[in-house]
């Protein structure tokens, strides 16, 4: 994220509340704020091609004592307004603890091809607030961050497939 952007998203800052559900939180930093993050741990993970990229807090450090009141780096990275939201591979077992633990229900999108007598194709099944996403065919089902399910969704419209809409009574 660029600053702009940063600033953007802080001003409806949300607290994070879910649990870390895969390698980390993926974070909004300023480059001023780039050194307190690495003192307790944030990592940089870079774009190819020297495209910049964006921090990252590895889940093993979220429960470390960031300040001597014992806030925790989790704690800190909530006050300074900067989880955006999950980092890295999702860990499937947390994942489905998490959803069935808060009774948290996912929005579906039913995906079909209109050339081929409207056989679906699968459905997203979306956790907005998890920023996640399962993807499930009748071949697999994937678990993927909201970003991916994006990229994965717009490149299926532009290849021709639709979204089945909910019929309304």
């Amino acid at each position: 994220m660029k600053s702009r952007e940063i600033r953007k998203f802080r001003k409806t800052y949300t607290k994070y509340t879910h649990d870390c559900i895969s390698e980390g939180y993926k974070l909004a930093v300023l480059f001023d704020e780039k050194d307190g993050v690495k003192k307790y741990g944030g990592r940089w993970h870079p774009y190819p091609n020297d495209e910049g990229g964006y921090w990252y807090m590895p889940a093993k450090h979220l429960t470390n004592e960031a300040l001597p009141d014992q806030t925790t780096v989790r704690e800190w990275l909530n006050d300074n307004q900067m989880i955006v939201g999950q980092y890295g591979d999702l860990d499937e077992d947390r994942l489905k603890d998490v959803i069935l633990g808060g009774n948290l229900e996912p929005i579906p999108y039913k995906l079909v091809n209109p050339q081929e007598h409207s056989e679906p194709l699968g459905t997203f099944y979306v956790y907005k607030d998890l920023q996640v996403a399962k993807w499930v065919t009748v071949r697999m089902e994937k678990w993927v961050h909201l970003e991916e399910a994006r990229t994965t969704w717009n490149e299926l419209m532009e290849a021709g497939f639709r979204q089945v809409l909910q019929e309304t009574s």
